[in-house]
């Protein structure tokens, strides 16, 4: 014990010191490549999807209540007239699901989009009476004076996530700037042919917002 003692107090008393070393290079990483490519066709989103996400869109009601709240100047009829157009079976005539898409089928998914878009617009954004916690789609504040491309692409960000379900830093680096050239295209022409009870901005947004609900991306899945 008295042995163990005293190496340790000699060790504690050395006056040694570690002087520095050259830093060893690392060990060179192995590269783990990510195989992103399409390993088979992009199906079609069934759509029943669609319809479900459809009704959310709207605020979460009934579809008899979105047919009600969707009639009107020629945008909505029957939910009748487009479920066979939207590829969904008719089991009384024997009509099969639709496995591909079509004209019929794109006109349908247009018609329910521009619905959805203009009843949108009139609820959450014009007369700014609908608090923004209750927006079911453009949950974002708009102003007067036209947005810069900055400021239009945090309030894009927002419908192109509540859309397509990613943020749009995430898609082609062009998307945002087309979508900006159509929003200030959509306000010159609104501005030189003042019809109906919407703003300049409010129809921006509304073309914005139907032209964005009828990508592709929202009718396919891989």
């Amino acid at each position: 014990m008295k042995t163990l003692l005293a190496i340790v107090l000699a060790q504690g008393c050395s006056s040694s010191t570690i002087g520095p070393t050259a830093a060893k290079p690392l060990p060179p990483h192995r590269e783990v490549m990510i195989d992103v490519s399409l390993k088979a066709p992009r199906r079609m989103l069934q759509a029943e999807a669609y319809l479900r996400a459809y009704l959310v869109w709207f605020g979460g009601i009934l579809p008899l209540e979105v047919q009600a709240r969707a009639r009107g100047r020629s945008l909505f009829d029957s939910w009748t007239d487009y479920l066979a157009a939207l590829g969904l079976p008719d089991l009384e005539l024997d009509v099969p699901r639709a496995e591909q898409s079509n004209s019929l089928m794109v006109a349908a998914f247009g018609r329910l989009g521009e619905a959805l878009c203009i009843r949108a617009v009139e609820k959450d954004l014009h007369g700014g009476k609908t608090p923004l916690e209750s927006r079911s789609v453009f949950a974002f504040e708009v102003t007067k004076a036209t947005p810069t491309l900055a400021e239009f692409a945090t309030r894009f960000d927002i419908l192109h996530r509540t859309f397509l379900a990613y943020p749009a830093q995430l898609a082609p680096p062009d998307r945002t700037e087309r979508y900006f050239a159509l929003y200030r295209d959509v306000v010159a022409r609104r501005a030189s042919h003042k019809r109906g009870p919407l703003t300049s901005d409010e129809t921006a947004w509304a073309a914005v917002c139907a032209a964005l609900i009828q990508h592709p991306e929202v009718g396919l899945y891989q």
